[in-house]
């Protein structure tokens, strides 16, 4: 099944074909989210409820006034990073459900790495934070890359396995006695990272400057899937990876390439909130589940670097509006819970069906030899 997540990578696609799969990358989650939103609508008047004052406060009301839609804009940066991540591992058919587990220990080291150099100018501090959550990420994430390239143990275990052993390690580091346990007591955090490690917010919403790393991702991101040899060898091994090793591509070193560079993105993701939003690390990081909401944001954007972007936003917006919804009408926010189910089923329903469809093709010309 998993073999399907990745297209064929295009030996050579006109510009026509590229814009017209940017279009659909970009339309494709709207479109799903739309059908949910429907379903949604179908069950919100089976309860007895009217359904057209829950999706104005779910769908029209974040954008009413700065304050709700930037922090759908807020909500929405760690997920484009995390869908990212899990779009580079897809793409090379490598199934990285570690993403949270990368992300805590990009944003523990981050917050580490700016408390020991507190003493750094912004211009220097910035981006070597950056570029400590992703190193960190990367590590994190080679682990279980190392494993699948070298010993064949599959990637979907491993990874789900080692987000406990990260959630062990940050919390460790910074409860009481920790190594990094704030000096001020009281809470299972890091000390305040210094104001030169801080991003600037858009006025006084929590809507942060780590928005333009997350974009920088998406064009770096774009260019070496499209643009460059490792992004042609991802698409290749995740479309058929014995075909690769048969055209002289290091299947091995593409699997690690992947995995690291998926790793680094979502360790960025934990440094961009660490800089943007808490300003320390705390336990309080594991309850958003960025990392495991990247996957659905991804597969929603069918791997579609552009498109994680549109479906990252409307998943923040969901979020956004059903707490809306919940405090200014009747509607239980439980209803966008199943909204969301229907999104993860959509979405599945489209990876699996082909799969479906090969098989049942394959069977029929396996019995139509036999006869």
């Amino acid at each position: 099944m998993i073999g399907t997540l990745a297209e064929a990578p295009a030996a050579g696609p006109s510009l026509r074909e590229r814009t017209l799969g940017v279009g659909v990358a970009v339309l494709r989650p709207v479109a799903v989210v739309g059908v949910a939103l429907l379903i949604g609508m179908g069950i919100i008047i089976y309860t007895g409820q009217n359904p057209l004052p829950a999706y104005e406060n779910l769908l029209v009301e974040p954008f009413r006034s700065w304050d709700t839609f930037s922090a759908v804009l807020f909500y929405a940066i760690p997920l484009v990073l995390t869908g990212l991540a899990a779009a580079v591992s897809f793409r090379a058919n490598i199934f990285n459900i570690g993403g949270e587990g990368q992300l805590q220990v990009g944003a523990l080291a981050t917050a580490w790495a700016a408390l020991s150099w507190a003493t750094l100018p912004a211009v220097l501090m910035v981006p070597a934070l950056i570029a400590v959550g992703a190193v960190a990420g990367a590590l994190f994430a080679g682990i279980a890359g190392w494993l699948r390239a070298y010993l064949g143990a599959t990637e979907l275990v491993s990874t789900i396995m080692l987000n406990y052993v990260a959630f062990d390690i940050v919390s460790y580091a910074v409860t009481s006695g920790g190594p990094l346990a704030t000096t001020s007591g009281g809470g299972a955090n890091t000390n305040t990272i210094p104001a030169a490690a801080q991003f600037p917010t858009f006025g006084s919403s929590q809507f942060h400057w780590g928005v333009v790393v997350a974009l920088l991702a998406v064009a770096a991101i774009f260019v070496v899937l499209y643009r460059t040899p490792l992004g042609y060898e991802i698409r290749m091994v995740g479309a058929n990876a014995p075909f690769a090793l048969f055209g002289g591509v290091a299947v091995p070193r593409v699997i690690m390439g992947a995995m690291a560079l998926s790793g680094a993105l979502a360790g960025i993701g934990g440094a961009v909130q660490v800089m943007g939003f808490q300003h320390e690390y705390s336990l309080g990081f594991l309850n958003p589940q960025w990392g495991f909401t990247g996957v659905t944001v991804a597969l929603l954007a069918r791997l579609e670097p552009l498109g994680v972007v549109v479906a990252a936003i409307l998943y923040a917006l969901l979020e956004e509006g059903a707490q809306l919804m919940e405090n200014n009408t009747n509607v239980d926010h439980n209803i966008i819970a199943v909204v969301q189910g229907l999104i993860i089923l959509f979405v599945t329903v489209q990876f699996v069906a082909p799969c479906v469809a090969t098989w049942w093709r394959r069977r029929g010309s396996v019995a139509a030899q036999r006869q």
